[in-house]
């Protein structure tokens, strides 16, 4: 069953439910009411007619010795119908629907009264009654009081009800079934939008307006929607990178391959001068040299993405001073001067991966035909700024957006021909996440390049 149709019918049931047992108690109390008053009124009767009663004793004192017609002649006395009985419950004289022999005299007292209610064919009668004397003499008095007013109140208010009841639920369940669908329609859209998103379309959104809980889950939904969106173009990203990656590895592969296996088939085959030997040979070196440098730096990213590394709180002053040889090797390379300036500081860091960076970030400014590389640390409000900083060829603004991508390459040919494989930066990038720092390159294309990164400081700065 459907949750449209289970709230319809919940509220069916308790709207007719509630309506019932509120109309039965709502009549039940008027009748009760009614009743109540007709007891009253009974009792008044009842003691009208015992004064009555008590002056006929009082001024006829042997009536009860006088004939039936005589008995019969007090009855204009009465006001309501009456029975009298003698002590001993004989009837003596009587004019009530009912017997007085079906009256059990003695029974039902209240206030020194006795009283019973009597239903039958839709007529209803209270029967008050007490013994009364008067000089020595006493008898049974009987009043009957009719209720009939009050019976037929009761089934005019009960079919009332019935009549207003029909035309209510008549009136109710068009009101119920739209309630129902606007309660319900949220839910539907929540519905619609999953099925989409189940379909591929993440893009689809709910409407939501108000506060109330379901106003809560469509934003929920969307907040969800947006998350798995995102997630979805952050894995076909991901796809993408791999798919990229893939097919760059086969062409930086295919290509050295090609030609070393070439140049090596020749050299096998054919008797070649001296210097046409050298050149096929330093050809074949070079692009060995090359698949070396693919083949560490996938290693490095490999084990980058495999492993978890601790860090350590280093001062970055000792870092760079165990680094300054290998910084001036790499610049010496190109003839490019090393300018260096550290700030004393600590940072969380893994020194061979600081290493690693360092050098592939001052390899790639010299690869650029850099005069000079500027290296400088400075503490940089609760954190620690490295820069790396050359006055090389630069590197385009529409670019630096894809410098990080694996075997992404500004220059491609420079980059082959200094045994570069667009590894890099990738690796360096990798390298800052690990060290949960950010990265920022800066460049006009023109006039060098800026990097900066940016260190949680350990601690505290200055010496130990």
């Amino acid at each position: 069953m459907k949750l449209f149709h289970k709230i319809f019918l919940c509220f069916v049931i308790i709207f007719g439910i509630t309506f019932q047992v509120a109309g039965y108690l709502l009549i039940n109390y008027a009748y009760e009411n009614a009743l109540a008053q007709s007891k009253t009124l009974a009792f008044q009767d009842f003691q009208y007619n015992r004064y009555i009663l008590q002056s006929i004793l009082y001024s006829e004192p042997n009536f009860l010795d006088d004939g039936e017609a005589q008995l019969k002649g007090i009855s204009t006395s009465f006001t309501v119908p009456a029975a009298v009985c003698d002590g001993e419950g004989k009837c003596i004289f009587s004019n009530m629907a009912l017997s007085a022999g079906e009256l059990e005299l003695g029974e039902g007292k209240k206030d020194g009264l006795a009283y019973r209610l009597f239903e039958k064919d839709g007529e209803g009668h209270i029967y008050v009654w007490d013994y009364v004397t008067q000089d020595e003499k006493g008898m049974y008095l009987i009043t009957q009081t009719d209720i009939g007013s009050v019976l037929e109140g009761q089934k005019n208010m009960i079919s009332y009800f019935q009549r207003i009841y029909l035309v209510i639920l008549c009136i109710c369940f068009p009101v119920v079934f739209l309630l129902t669908q606007a309660v319900t329609a949220p839910i539907k859209r929540v519905g619609k939008a999953a099925r989409r998103i189940a379909g591929g379309k993440y893009s689809g959104r709910i409407r939501a307006k108000g506060r109330d809980e379901i106003s809560e889950l469509a934003r929920d939904f969307n907040r969800m929607a947006q998350q798995v969106e995102e997630k979805i173009e952050e894995l076909s990203d991901v796809a993408r990178q791999k798919e990229d990656f893939a097919a760059n590895f086969a062409h930086e592969l295919k290509t050295p391959l090609t030609s070393v296996i070439g140049y090596a088939d020749m050299l096998y085959q054919r008797d070649l001068p001296r210097e046409e030997v050298k050149s096929a040979a330093e050809y074949i070196l070079n692009e060995g040299m090359r698949l070396e440098t693919l083949s560490l730096k996938l290693m490095d990213l490999f084990v980058l993405d495999k492993q978890d590394f601790l860090l350590e709180r280093m001062s970055v002053r000792e870092m760079f001073r165990n680094l300054e040889q290998g910084m001036e090797a790499v610049c010496g390379r190109r003839n490019a001067a090393l300018h260096l300036e550290i700030e004393e500081g600590y940072v969380e860091a893994d020194y061979d991966f600081f290493k690693t960076m360092i050098l592939n970030l001052i390899d790639n400014s010299v690869k650029a035909d850099s005069r000079d590389v500027w290296v400088s640390g400075e503490n940089y409000g609760d954190s620690y700024m490295v820069s790396v900083t050359d006055n090389g060829k630069g590197i385009p603004p529409g670019e630096l957006g894809r410098i990080t991508e694996a075997f992404y390459m500004v220059d491609k040919s420079r980059s082959r021909k200094q045994h570069g494989a667009g590894l890099g930066m990738a690796l360096v990038a990798r390298i800052v996440e690990l060290h949960r720092a950010k990265m920022k390159i800066e460049s006009d294309g023109k006039t060098g390049t800026r990097v900066r990164i940016v260190f949680a400081s350990g601690e505290e700065n200055g010496d130990e």
